[in-house]
């Protein structure tokens, strides 16, 4: 099955919320946690590969969409992690495997955190526990740097929005994308482009003032509590996550495995496809998350 083979669904949440979300494939549960904003693309490699075998959900996070963002929603980790348990409740999920990329690590931590009944194992791919640009002691000057810049980005939100699409349809974009380190010599211009028209969806007001928040947040006190198997993967030329971000996750969490690609860059799952997804399926087999019939009991009360 491919990404478009997937179904979409919906449910009203307490708050009137629509949240829409999207299912496929067959076998062992996996919930994907996407990066902040990123388009559902990013995991167009892994359902190929593995939707025969297994089936996954997953979600584009509500309130950044141009024309429907919403300034009360909070749009922090703690509702995405409640969006997480409304849709494991939707499907009667008991317990599934989580993979978070980028921002979907501190998500999938903060999820563990608050149910780790409903975590079977953890895959944790170019993430910290916090974001580099977090408040606190630990920022470095690269975090520093783009805290500044998005204090400075949230004064003048019009003419930030004009000068990013403009920036995005540019045809020099794909060439600082790769330079930058966002995409590798295996994302091609093409592909970039939908990468691309994702961004140019959002509210771009709504998406700096969640990036702020996002920096207020930290996950480094789950990491010493994880009690689940866990694979830590990352690229060397992350400009978002820094090895020693990844290392922390792989030595401060008991037993967890860790992979660092050399030569990859932030989109890892499409840069390096083809051997992120054989480890991800090697590590489940190896930890008994076989590519089996799932059996799936009601939530507890």
């Amino acid at each position: 099955m491919k990404l478009r083979d997937a179904e979409e669904r919906c449910l009203v949440l307490g708050d009137g919320s629509e949240l829409r979300y999207f299912a496929v494939g067959r076998g062992p549960a996996a919930l994907l946690l996407n990066g902040l904003a990123a388009p559902r693309e990013v995991w167009r490699d892994l359902i190929g590969q593995l939707s025969d075998r297994y089936r996954f959900f997953f979600w584009d996070y509500r309130g950044l969409d141009r024309g429907r963002a919403r300034p009360e929603l909070q749009l922090d980790v703690a509702e995405h992690v409640a969006d997480a348990r409304a849709i494991l409740d939707a499907e009667r999920l008991s317990r599934v495997s989580v993979i978070g990329w980028s921002m979907g690590v501190q998500v999938a931590l903060e999820l563990y955190d608050r149910a780790p009944d409903r975590v079977a194992s953890l895959v944790l791919i170019n993430g910290g526990a916090r974001a580099a640009w977090a408040v606190g002691e630990a920022q470095g000057p690269k975090g520093k740097l783009i805290a500044q810049a998005l204090r400075a980005l949230r004064r003048a939100p019009r003419l930030v929005d004009a000068l990013t699409r403009t920036g995005l349809r540019a045809p020099e974009a794909f060439t600082w994308a790769r330079r930058l380190g966002l995409v590798g010599e295996q994302v091609d211009a093409d592909f970039f482009a939908k990468i691309t028209a994702g961004f140019l969806r959002l509210d771009t007001p709504a998406y700096i003032a969640a990036l702020l928040r996002l920096a207020e947040h930290d996950a480094s006190h789950v990491l010493h509590h994880v009690d689940v198997p866990t694979l830590v993967i990352g690229g060397d030329r992350d400009p978002f996550t820094s090895r020693a971000s990844l290392e922390r996750l792989a030595n401060e969490i008991g037993g967890a495995e860790y992979l660092m690609l050399p030569g990859a860059a932030h989109y890892v799952l499409l840069d390096h496809a083809q051997r992120v997804n054989l480890r991800i399926e090697k590590f489940w087999n190896e930890r008994g998350y076989l590519g089996r019939a799932l059996t799936s009991a009601p939530p507890a009360a």
